[in-house]
């Protein structure tokens, strides 16, 4: 199960990538199961986003919902919804995640602050069937802290016509009720075609973690090698023996 929470952030967190600073954007793609050499169709995603004011602020809201189908169902149930609100420059001002899953209904959110030179933010869990709050935690940080949006805003603006293969970047990002740390790492480029009939040049992004002492790649996002970075390809890797492949429509 704790597999399936992370891919989801993961896939939430990819198919944000270019999601940002582009008005009125709408980004759509198609699911895929890997088992062995099988794919079989898993559902959609659907991504779009508008300026909006924001406590008397420009800013950007970013939406995203995403959505299994009956077969994908059987192993696990994707209908999230996320919103996220975040400033022209990608800095993050609010985050919210709605979980629709069977009988469990909770929503997650993520209010940021500043106190000198401590960044802060409050994380709280409502379960949505009582009406309760069911986790409160307060984590700050020396440096910035991400959450998806603010994380790919700083994806966006990496430049990697000067970067040599291997070239990393460490981001606390938050996941729940707890902040944790994000590896991204430039690994070259490839040529990608999509469910859009289209071949893009991408560059492919390493995203891992630690797990028990050890380093793991969790996903490979190839992106499109311009400013916008829109992701064209993920592959996500569980450790059931099953994958997860987004491809662009």
């Amino acid at each position: 199960m704790a597999d399936v929470r992370f891919f989801k952030l993961l896939l939430s967190s990819l198919l944000l990538l270019g999601a940002i600073h582009v008005n009125a954007s709408d980004y759509r793609y198609n699911l895929y199961l890997g088992l062995g050499p099988i794919k079989i169709p898993a559902g959609t995603a659907h991504l779009y986003d508008s300026e909006v004011i924001y406590e008397g602020m420009l800013a950007v809201r970013t939406a995203m919902e995403l959505n299994t189908n009956p077969k994908a169902d059987k192993l696990f149930v994707l209908r999230d919804t996320i919103e996220s609100y975040n400033t022209k420059e990608g800095e993050s001002l609010f985050f919210k995640k709605t979980i629709n899953e069977g009988n469990r209904h909770n929503v997650e959110t993520a209010h940021y602050s500043k106190d000198n030179d401590r960044f802060i933010v409050n994380l709280d869990t409502w379960d949505m069937n009582t009406n309760t709050r069911t986790n409160h935690s307060t984590e700050w940080r020396p440096t910035r802290i991400f959450d998806i949006m603010s994380m790919i805003a700083f994806a966006q603006n990496i430049d990697t016509s000067n970067r040599e293969l291997g070239s990393t970047e460490n981001l606390p990002m938050v996941n729940g009720n707890k902040v944790v740390q994000q590896y991204l790492v430039y690994i070259g480029n490839k040529k990608i075609k999509a469910d859009d009939g289209c071949t893009y040049d991408c560059m492919v992004i390493s995203i891992r973690d630690y797990s028990k002492g050890k380093e793991r790649e969790t996903v490979k996002a190839y992106v499109t090698n311009d400013s916008k970075h829109t992701p064209v390809q993920l592959d996500i890797i569980l450790s059931t023996g099953t994958s997860i492949k987004a491809l662009l429509k």
